[in-house]
């Protein structure tokens, strides 16, 4: 509820201060008083711009100042605490001002002497006050708005469906981003892959076997360096020790000689025995080296490997190890590791995951669009039969109002274009609300869809919303106004005598020009004959019956 209201050099006001009341509050006064202006100073409050900056501080002076004191509840102590502020006050002190600076007017906002930044200040804003007048018709242009209206209206669990929707769609989004930077990542890494794959190749196509290649290249290639010499060696061992030839003696032929000479004597002596068993052995080690020998040659003979192919292979992979500046080792273990890297494209397996958890998402936020378009639908069938029956008693009893609903790409929001439709005459046909509804119609059309709506702010602001009705419509508008305001409270700008009886605290707004000044200033009105007084004006004049008018509506209205 809207409790205190503060204007300091706002516009033709220099300084005012109002006390709202529980109930309807009323301001009467005569055209350009400034009663809009009051108006119009509460939706600056709140970011908005019914008053152009350049005509926002008071000429001659330097700044301005909008203070309103509001009480607070339970939904907005809520809000407060999800935006970082003191949780539990009982009282809201929000204020604008507004300052000249280099040609330009700055504005600083603040909630409690805390500073508020403008967004949360307009969010706040529609938590507060709710402002119903042939101006706001734009409301109804936000697709945003059009769909609070039926959200706020829905049961526990179309609220639970768009907390869950909100939830799984930024579980959603999350999952898609991360699936966008694998994806480049994976890009990227196939681009270095190339190197990779590259340096890989090339020790493939080495074959590389043994971690002492090299060692065994340099070793082949000596002895094959040596061959001939090495040949030359075994064959002169070989002659020397077994020569088949009887003119020349050999080591074997000498053994096999001492061995014919022990067996004559072995049976006298043990020991010659032993010597003759030695003699054997010997000759067993002889027989073996000269078969050893032998197989050498024909290896050698039979090898197709050449000293050339050995000293290729060598400078290969000296070469391999001077280009890559790793040794043998080391490129073998390298040669494994890319291989193993190569094989294992972790990104696509984590890409491949994401893509899965994604679709599963996908299925289930379809699923609860369904829900929620469905529930939406049926407040909406609800909303559209309350809001023809208001509009009937109001005088528009040919008018004809749809809620439309249209798919749109989805959103934490859902999947609902949600539209507005209206049309005031039975040949008219359904349109966009803003395209073909006029300035009083729009006033009561809001009054009769807000009206309609359980989850109300704590304030409605009517401007002038009777313009152009009397008789029964007139009435019907007074007797909705009046149940509306046992339940909060309603500010309301009016000329007609009939509402402004109506009022539990009625408002004049006067104006006044002194030495080419003009002042704006506004007073309660405390006794009856003071209210008295302004409904004749409203009426028309002093005469008779309209003091008589007058005070029966006055009391009527304390009935």
């Amino acid at each position: 509820m809207l409790i205190q209201l503060k204007l300091k050099n706002v516009a033709l006001i220099e300084i005012i201060e109002i006390n709202f009341e529980k109930g309807l509050n009323v301001l009467t006064g005569d055209s350009g008083s400034g009663k809009s202006l009051i108006l119009d100073s509460l939706n600056v409050l709140f970011g908005g711009t019914n008053i152009p900056l350049n005509h926002l501080i008071r000429p001659g002076k330097d700044h301005c100042i909008i203070e309103s004191k509001f009480s607070s509840s339970l939904q907005i102590n809520n809000w407060l605490i999800n935006n970082g502020f003191q949780e539990n006050l009982s009282e809201l002190i929000i204020k604008r001002k507004s300052f000249k600076k280099n040609n330009k007017v700055l504005s600083k906002y603040t909630l409690n002497d805390l500073s508020i930044n403008k967004k949360l200040i307009q969010e706040l804003g529609r938590f507060l006050l709710d402002i119903a007048g042939q101006s706001d018709s734009f409301l109804f242009d936000s697709q945003e708005y059009r769909r609070l209206i039926i959200d706020d209206l829905g049961s526990k669990e179309l609220k639970e469906t768009n907390v869950n929707i909100k939830n799984e769609w930024k579980k959603y989004n999350t999952l898609k981003g991360l699936m966008l930077e694998k994806i480049e990542f994976s890009k990227k890494q196939e681009e270095n892959n190339l190197a990779i794959k590259e340096m890989f190749h090339i020790l493939e196509q080495a074959n590389l076997t043994a971690v002492d290649e090299i060692l065994e290249l340099e070793s082949k290639e000596k002895k094959l360096a040596n061959s001939l010499e090495i040949n030359n060696s075994i064959q002169l061992s070989l002659k020397n020790l077994n020569n088949f030839r009887d003119d020349e003696p050999s080591v074997a032929g000498l053994i096999d000689h001492s061995i014919k000479y022990i067996n004559k004597t072995a049976e006298f002596d043990l020991k010659i025995n032993e010597f003759r068993e030695k003699l054997c052995i010997i000759q067993g080690y002889v027989e073996n080296l000269i078969f050893e020998l032998n197989s050498y040659l024909q290896q050698e003979e039979s090898s197709d490997i050449s000293l050339e192919d050995v000293q290729k292979r060598l400078f290969f992979l000296k070469n391999l190890e001077r280009t890559f500046s790793m040794d043998l080792p080391q490129l073998i273990e390298k040669r494994d590791h890319l291989k193993s890297y190569l094989l294992s494209n972790v990104y696509e397996e984590e890409i491949n995951k994401l893509e899965v958890e994604i679709n599963n998402l996908e299925i289930h936020l379809n699923s609860l669009f369904a829900i929620q378009s469905e529930e939406r639908k049926l407040i909406a069938n609800r909303l559209q039969d309350s809001v023809m029956s208001i509009l009937k008693n109001l005088g528009l009893g040919n008018a004809k109002f749809a809620i439309e609903f249209d798919k749109i790409n989805p959103s934490s929001d859902g999947t609902d274009n949600i539209n507005f439709l209206f049309s005031a005459n039975p040949d008219q046909k359904l349109a966009p609300l803003s395209k073909v509804i006029s300035g009083g119609e729009m006033s009561r059309f809001l009054l009769a869809i807000k009206s309609s709506i359980s989850k109300k702010p704590n304030t409605f602001f009517l401007d002038e919303i009777d313009s152009g009705l009397s008789g029964k419509s007139l009435f019907s508008l007074v007797e909705l106004i009046k149940a509306i305001s046992k339940d909060q409270q309603i500010l309301c700008i009016t000329h007609q005598p009939f509402l402004a009886a109506a009022a539990k605290v009625h408002f004049k707004v006067k104006k006044k020009v002194i030495n080419g000044l003009t002042y704006t200033s506004i007073s309660k009105l405390m006794t009856k004959k003071d209210r008295q007084g302004e409904l004749i004006e409203l009426i028309g004049g002093g005469f008779g019956e309209a003091n008589d008018y007058a005070s029966i509506l006055l009391d009527r209205a304390a009935a």
